[in-house]
């Protein structure tokens, strides 16, 4: 059994864009703008790619969320996100009832440069309670580098989402979307370099005292953290926080590192018992290498190719330790696990 908790849907029909393109010269009032009319059929040849690969790689579910660069949160007002949000929200939920084994419902949230996190509560409770959904994902940086600045994951600002999330009992994966700033390319480095940022703010706060049993999620493997491990572990000292290696335990961290070594250096650090099987599958990683001809995200090899992982690490990573994350997903993952053994 194998999960990828780390998938967007990056290959939506084209109507998915023409709706946005008209949404966004209608700011002021997006909702004139009528939803995308899309297929079932159209739905379902979009994502031929990703079944093909799917059974090409042995995965057997994938925890799908709407493509992240193109959240937007940065374009228009709250309204502006809160139609568009709903407009993807509900196509992956018409792609999870039409693969519900393989696509595993994850929604975005409705955020905008200036609302406080807690306007995303409606939406979040709308997808899981309503729609089915097992988790979501956050945007650490609404505005995309700009200001107004996006309260910091560790203020007391994020409280009454973290409280909700664990009411609900779901993740959140802290994923970047679109950056406003010339110098950062979006997958290069503003994706990462969030991912980064957010493991050094929500390590050096009260959050995990605060809620003990949230489960955020920090993807790309979590940017520079396995590199620069001492780095923070030094200034915890300096700045007398608790050892960052005890910190980094209440995250969970993804496989989306596409080298061998990187990927055996993230799980020494880090360990098996936090980390769960992610290639963000048509995403950054999609092209070939011309090395061994093999794409990029095509990762489960560099776990496998791990003299240092046992049979059972390789279970936990591949297929437990999502179980853990996705409590609301685990009947799907049954159901994933009996097709693929059937």
């Amino acid at each position: 059994m194998v999960i990828d908790i780390h998938a967007h849907y990056t290959t939506a029909p084209p109507e998915l864009g023409a709706f946005r393109a008209n949404q966004t010269t209608f700011l002021n009032k997006p909702e004139l703008v009528a939803p995308p009319r899309i297929s079932d059929d159209q739905l379902k040849e979009s994502l031929r790619g990703q079944l093909a690969q799917m059974a090409d790689r042995g995965i057997d579910a994938l925890c799908f969320s709407p493509q992240a660069s193109a959240m937007g949160h940065d374009l228009g007002d709250l309204r502006t996100s809160e139609y568009w949000t709903r407009v993807n929200n509900d196509l992956i939920a018409r792609i999870a009832d039409l693969h519900p084994d393989a696509f595993i419902p994850v929604c975005q949230l409705p955020q905008s440069p200036g609302a406080e996190p807690i306007t995303v509560l409606h939406e979040l409770s709308r997808c899981v309670e309503e729609l089915g959904f097992v988790g979501c994902n956050i945007n650490p940086d609404v505005s995309g580098g700009l200001q107004p600045w996006t309260p910091p994951l560790g203020s007391k600002a994020w409280y009454p989402v973290w409280e909700r999330l664990c009411e609900l009992d779901v993740p959140a994966m802290i994923h970047a979307s679109a950056t406003r700033n010339p110098a950062f390319h979006v997958n290069g480095s503003h994706y990462v370099s969030q991912d980064y940022a957010a493991v050094v703010e929500l390590c050096s706060s009260e959050v995990f005292v605060d809620f003990p049993e949230l489960r955020l999620i920090i993807p790309h493997g979590g940017g520079a953290v396995a590199f620069q491990m001492n780095r923070h572990r030094s200034l915890h000292l300096l700045q007398n926080l608790p050892p960052f290696e005890e910190m980094l335990h209440h995250l969970w961290f993804d496989t989306a590192v596409y080298d061998e070594d990187s990927l055996a250096m993230l799980v020494s650090k880090i360990g098996v018992d936090r980390i769960a099987f992610g290639s963000e599958m048509f995403g950054t990683a999609k092209a070939i290498d011309p090395v061994d001809g093999r794409m990029f995200d095509d990762n489960r090899r560099h776990l496998e190719a791990n003299d240092d992982l046992s049979d059972e690490d390789r279970r936990g990573i591949l297929s437990l330790n999502a179980r853990v994350l996705f409590p609301r997903a685990v009947d799907r993952f049954d159901r994933a696990e009996q097709m693929a053994v059937g």
